[in-house]
């Protein structure tokens, strides 16, 4: 069979045929950015005070079953009230409940220190602000939390072990809770009423999770068996993630969560989790609508993404808007698919701005890269039929090898609201069926290779402006294109 190269404007299909191969000129689309196009602060702008509290010090027992809240407590007060300091956790393992930071203060791990968190969620009471999947509630406290600081870091080369299991059985009875936030969020009932830490209810915590917070370093720790999400930013900026491990299992156990936050650095960073290895949020429905705050500005790079659902994904609670998103040089393995947004009908908000180049992927079991609006979430159907927003995708130099995915490329639109402006450039690939685009606008695709085991290549339905170039397609003209 003969390779083509084809090239469609307008959705008129035009064959040059020379020496057996279809030639076009590149498009004059613009060059892909080399750095993001958008501001980034300095992250190497605040230093924490010299001053050391060990936990030792303050009555810290190393045996790994003498719960050690207090004197957790007791060096985080005693470095914050002189300014600040590093509490250190020497080798060992030490069990604890809940961990409040503050202001100015390092929570630094030591060689071979583990912090162990207790399987007891009375240890995680009174109650503490938070957002669950989306929704504003009081529930019991992430385990490492901290709420209005700035400043603050954890680092080290120790593990945090959540002891995940127990909290993983609440993901079986955690639908009618959900529910019912959700009905009170639809409501807009007062925070201070969506108290969910009653014996029998099942919504989890987080297991490290800043709110309103400014001025945040996490350099080089482990962390596993998380009871949800691992790392949750919300409602905070000047986020710095660099040299850290997750490794998690279970429903819900995404990596980092970056939800309604801002100026966000990821780098350099290795994640097995049994969910989405790095998920962007804004919230859910009218919640996130009432706040209105868009995660924007963030940088992912030079990092290693395996197993669960997704590499990197937007959404599906994206209410308050996601922008301005630069991903580079990064590696997904066996995740069922490589980067994502989902969103659905109801949800409203706006994904924009997005850039993404050399991402190379390994045995992706559904899509390389999938734009979905029909996202079905099992919990709760949205009140409302706002549709989402998504708009301005870049995405250049993307590898595919192994097992082959069965879409390369799905992107599905609303008829009444299409997706718009999307560039695929330089996509090597093969996959059980190739790039299926429905209900989109503006779309370019510019040298795509890419081989597929069912035809047609490429499928189009209901889209307007639509360029190929330079692409190869290893079947028949007749079967290589169908548009709808």
């Amino acid at each position: 069979m003969r390779k083509k190269k084809i090239f469609i404007l307008s959705a008129i299909i035009i064959f040059l045929i020379f020496l057996g191969l279809f030639f076009r000129k590149n498009s004059n689309i613009a060059p892909f950015p080399q750095s993001p196009p958008f501001d980034m602060p300095d992250f190497d702008d605040f230093e924490i005070p010299d001053r050391i509290c060990d936990i030792k010090d303050f009555g810290a027992i190393e045996n790994g079953e003498a719960l050690n809240t207090a004197a957790f407590e007791n060096a985080i007060s005693e470095c914050a009230n002189n300014g600040g300091g590093h509490v250190v956790i020497p080798d060992g393992t030490w069990l604890t409940g809940a961990i409040h930071l503050r202001s100015n203060i390092d929570l630094h791990l030591e060689e071979n220190a583990v912090i162990l968190f207790s399987e007891n969620p009375e240890d995680y009471l009174p109650v503490v602000f938070s957002r669950f999947e989306g929704m504003e509630l009081m529930n019991y406290s992430p385990f490492i939390y901290a709420n209005n600081c700035e400043n603050i870091s954890i680092s080290g080369n120790g593990t945090l072990d959540g002891q995940g299991e127990i909290w993983l059985k609440w993901k079986a009875i955690q639908k009618g809770d959900a529910q019912r936030l959700y009905a009170m969020a639809d409501q807009e009932a007062p925070i201070e009423e969506r108290v969910f830490a009653k014996k029998g209810d099942a919504l989890r915590p987080s297991l490290v999770e800043f709110v309103n917070c400014k001025n945040i370093r996490l350099l080089d720790f482990t962390l596993k068996n998380s009871p949800m999400w691992s790392i949750h930013p919300l409602y905070s900026e000047n986020i710095f993630i660099r040299g850290i491990k997750i490794n998690t299992t279970g429903h819900n156990t995404d990596g980092i969560v970056i939800d309604s936050s801002k100026y966000v650095l990821v780098d350099d960073v290795d994640l097995e989790t049994g969910d989405d290895s790095i998920s962007i949020k804004s919230g859910v429905d009218k919640d996130g609508w009432r706040i209105n705050r868009p995660s924007e500005n963030i940088v992912i790079k030079n990092s290693r993404m395996r197993k669960g659902h997704s590499g990197i994904t937007v959404g599906s609670e994206m209410s308050g808007g996601v922008r301005n998103i630069y991903i580079q040089n990064c590696f997904f393995e066996e995740a069922g698919q490589g980067v994502r947004i989902k969103s659905m009908r109801g949800r409203g908000g706006y994904v924009e701005n997005i850039w993404a180049r050399n991402i190379q992927m390994d045995n992706i079991e559904n899509a390389a890269l999938q734009f979905d609006t029909a996202y079905d979430s099992s919990t709760n159907v949205p009140s409302s039929n706002a549709l989402p927003e998504i708009k301005n995708i870049n995405i250049n130099n993307i590898s595919v090898t192994g097992n082959p995915p069965k879409y390369l490329v799905k992107i599905d639109g609303f008829p009444e609201q299409p997706i718009e402006n999307i560039i695929l450039s330089n996509i090597k690939s093969s996959s059980e069926k190739g790039i299926v685009i429905s209900d989109a606008k503006k779309i370019t695709l510019e040298n795509i290779s890419v081989s597929a085991k069912k035809k047609p290549f490429f499928q189009f339905t209901n889209v307007a402006e639509l360029n190929i170039y330079n692409s190869v397609c290893e079947q028949s003209d007749a079967s290589c294109v169908k548009i709808n």
